[in-house]
């Protein structure tokens, strides 16, 4: 209580002052002490913790509070940096050998005597603790680090935030999300975010009943600022030849690469990819199939859709016309003729669910050739999630111009839980075929990865 009665002291002795009237006016007691900076007042108040206050307005806004659960007696500004001086309790010990002079001692020493316990003849009544305290619903904490899914809040044990405890976290975009605290110790305890959640270090958070708000197939991350990634796909082709028919060792790559960038709050996403492009060695014959296409997409947690352009690329296709001899009608040399499914191509772009859940995914180009539309290219995708970091996923897809894939994956989260700075690595097992050219496809199993990055 010496906390308290001190604090209230050093408040009745200060004047009154803008800081004081604005916490009044909100509702938050009475303050000890407040400095200024940068038209940004903070206040120490006498229940705890620093009041991040706005006056100079008509009326006073309070931002947020800051270490709720700690007491502060003076606050300083050095700088760029402010210094809360905390006020703590502290127990001393004295020795009553002699009970009119005591003395200095030792906390051990003192603590130690409590074992000299005189002997009784008749046991005492057994006692009985007294029932654990119920933690009111207004114990609030603070953000005080994140890393990797883990949040790390102000208040342990102490503050009952036991492991099961479930915290209400109100972010500082006036987003709400409810953690599952599991690790607990005495001042610090860490929660875990569901997929696609995020806070930041200085929100604060609420021990509450409320469900938990994870979701597993349905997360609301919202969509990423820039997304940009790779997803490659090496092999070896079985039974290559090359153009003389010959056995030949060949392969291959077939790569996806993409950047997609969501400008302010509007709910467009504008996108580049290379969906994919394939290069295929070793028949001494060339193959270089590939998509690529720019796009614009309405995009929110559970829809994508959006248009775009782009072309289809890859080697012409070359062989000989028959032709006879006028005279004799004998088979002679003909024209060589080549053809090609590469051109124009008009892009369609699909996503129903959410990115980071359960999705399906399809993406189809239209070609604009010999003056009529064709089938260009066209791929699938669905995502299915397995744990909070884990999911898994199927693909495939083909085109005119010579690409063809089907895969089976997974995606985990290496860093993050789908926000800003999330890192995701996705690895797969499938086949490729690249049939573009002159001569045989050339097509194999693959083993792919692929790194997906948010900053």
């Amino acid at each position: 209580m010496l906390s308290a009665l001190l604090a209230s002291v050093i408040v009745a002795q200060a004047p009154a002052s803008p800081a004081s009237r604005a916490a009044e006016t909100l509702g938050l007691g009475p303050v000890i002490d407040s400095v200024v900076h940068q038209g940004v007042t903070y206040a120490a108040l006498g229940r705890g913790g620093i009041a991040v206050l706005k006056v100079d307005g008509t009326a006073p806004q309070l931002v947020r509070i800051v270490e709720g659960g700690r007491r502060f007696v003076r606050l300083v500004v050095v700088g760029q940096s402010l210094l809360a001086v905390e006020q703590r309790e502290e127990a001393h010990a004295f020795s009553l050998a002699t009970p009119e002079q005591p003395q200095p001692d030792s906390l051990a020493s003192a603590l130690g005597a409590t074992r000299d316990l005189p002997v009784v003849t008749q046991a005492p009544p057994p006692t009985q603790a007294p029932p654990p305290t119920a933690v009111p619903s207004s114990t609030r904490v603070t953000v005080t680090a994140v890393s990797d899914g883990d949040v790390t809040l102000s208040g342990g044990a102490r503050a009952g935030l036991g492991e099961g405890t479930r915290v209400r976290v109100r972010t500082q975009d006036s987003g709400e999300v409810v953690l599952r605290v599991i690790e607990s110790r005495e001042d610090t305890a860490i929660a875990r975010l569901g997929r696609g959640e995020s806070v930041r270090v200085g929100d604060t958070a609420v021990v509450t009943d409320a469900p938990a708000t994870a979701r597993l197939f349905f997360p609301e991350p919202g969509v990423p600022r820039l997304r940009y990634g790779f997803h490659a796909r090496p092999f070896l082709a079985l039974d290559a030849k090359t153009r003389e028919g010959k056995s030949a060792r060949a392969g291959g790559l077939l790569l996806d690469a993409f950047i997609a960038w969501r400008p302010g709050d509007l709910p467009l996403v504008l996108s580049a990819q290379f969906d994919p492009v394939g290069f295929g060695l070793g028949t001494g014959l060339r193959h270089t199939p590939g998509s690529a296409y720019l796009a614009v997409a309405y995009s929110t947690d559970f829809l994508e859709v959006g248009i775009g352009a782009g072309g289809l690329f890859g080697q012409k296709s070359c062989y000989g016309e028959p032709a006879y001899d006028p005279i004799t009608y004998e088979p002679i040399e003909g024209e060589t003729v080549c053809d090609s499914n590469a051109g124009v191509s008009f892009q369609q772009v699909l996503r129903l669910g959410a990115l980071d859940g359960f999705h399906l995914a399809w993406n189809s180009a239209i070609l604009s050739r010999d003056n009529q539309f064709r089938f260009g290219s066209g791929r699938g995708e669905v995502q299915v999630p397995l744990t909070p970091s884990l999911s898994l996923f199927g693909a495939g897809g083909g085109s005119a111009s010579g690409w063809n894939f089907g895969e089976l994956g997974v995606r985990s989260f290496l860093k993050g839980t789908g926000g800003s700075g999330t890192t995701v690595l996705s690895a797969s097992l499938g086949i490729v075929s690249l049939s573009d050219g002159t001569g045989e496809a050339l097509t194999g199993p693959s083993i792919a990865i692929g790194i997906e990055r948010r900053p």
